[in-house]
């Protein structure tokens, strides 16, 4: 999506938000067809461990905010502003039509904490369309510290961020040493995914500092595969879910680190990659990530549909796993990017108009 802030615009960040969404879509179907699926096909593992989009999302929101930012000062107020006016009419929207279809889950005080998500400290009762909407919390915290963040970086250099994600990492061992269990902390809290902001703020810097860095196609390969093999090993020993839930894994105390670090590589790799996109796949893919948010809050009712209603497409007789991916890919996610469109052009797009400038150069030392 092209940022009122920004000086250029980076469609394969665009391309990427839609990689992430359609991830989390075909997992979401999946899962709820045939549960995890436990495969030693990578492609398949990365479907079966599809939520790891939700990492991608917020390592891209790390990096691309630090390149707008990166050597300017930041308006609190209008920042804030910005991403009250990008969040907030859809997942209003989201927020009343689940509050309204699963009336029976939600007293007074859960519908006030859900109007201010940034203040929840636990998920808030929701229905399954879209329980997915815990994200948005931990998104709005990110975006409350993140103008503090970016100026501490400036000031004290990439020591600072490098410190707070080693202190997030000690907290999460210390945790995990006094209560024998970490996953939920790590993956649902900011806890956990700040290391992915952090992460993408630094190579988001770096995409500023150094031109071209991991231009060659074979960082992005090589990235690549480290990321399905991490993927592979994650699912060979039980994956999200594991023999039970939540995990008592220790490898959870780094898991958000390391999967940051992996799609972050991806994220810069493939935004600097020489190889050219056409110009026909790069506007198809652009148009689809700028609807990326929309295909995020919109496609559990849409996968709840499908799954009620129609199953999994008997695309190869007796192929379950085939036919449930198929199924996700082929009429989930284009039925979702029907849905998706449409809340985007009508809820979205017309509040996108309010935004207005937060960073301006810095002044001169004297």
């Amino acid at each position: 999506m092209r940022s009122s802030n920004a000086s250029s615009y980076l469609s394969r960040l665009d391309h990427l938000r839609f990689v992430a969404a359609a991830l989390v879509i075909v997992y979401h179907f999946s899962i709820r067809q045939v549960g995890a699926i436990g495969t030693a096909n990578p492609l398949l593992s990365l479907i079966d461990e599809g939520h790891t989009g939700v990492a991608l999302f917020m390592v891209m929101s790390g990096f691309i905010f630090a390149v707008i930012a990166y050597g300017k000062d930041i308006d609190y107020g209008a920042f804030l502003r910005n991403r009250f006016i990008r969040i907030y009419p859809l997942y209003l929207f989201a927020l009343l039509l689940s509050v309204y279809i699963g009336r029976q889950n939600y007293g007074f005080m859960d519908v006030l904490g859900a109007l201010a998500p940034f203040l929840n400290l636990r998920n808030p009762p929701s229905v399954n369309s879209f329980d997915q909407l815990w994200t948005i919390a931990v998104e709005f915290q990110f975006y409350l510290i993140f103008p503090f963040l970016c100026a501490f970086h400036q000031r004290r250099g990439l020591s600072y961020l490098l410190g707070l994600l080693g202190l997030l990492v000690l907290c999460r061992a210390l945790v995990y040493g006094v209560y024998g269990t970490i996953q939920d902390l790590s993956y649902w809290t900011i806890f956990g995914r700040l290391d992915q902001f952090l992460i993408g703020m630094m190579l988001g810097a770096a995409y500023r500092t150094r031109p071209g860095v991991l231009s060659h196609p074979l960082y992005l390969l090589a990235f690549i595969a480290l990321l399905l093999g991490g993927v592979q090993w994650f699912n060979n020993v039980g994956g999200f879910y594991g023999v039970s839930y939540p995990s008592q894994a220790a490898y959870w105390v780094v898991l958000p680190t390391l999967e940051g670090l992996l799609w972050g590589g991806i994220v810069l790799a493939y935004v600097n990659c020489r190889i050219r996109v056409p110009r026909i796949m790069d506007q198809a893919l652009a148009w689809l990530g700028q609807i990326s948010f929309s295909l995020y809050v919109m496609h559990n009712l849409v996968i709840f549909f499908l799954l009620k209603h129609v199953g999994a497409v008997p695309f190869r007789a007796g192929h379950d796993v085939f036919n449930t991916v198929m199924t996700g890919a082929l009429v989930a996610l284009p039925l979702t990017i029907g849905l998706a469109s449409l809340t985007y052009y009508l809820i979205e797009a017309p509040f996108l108009e309010y935004r207005v400038r937060y960073v301006r150069q810095q002044a001169p030392t004297p």
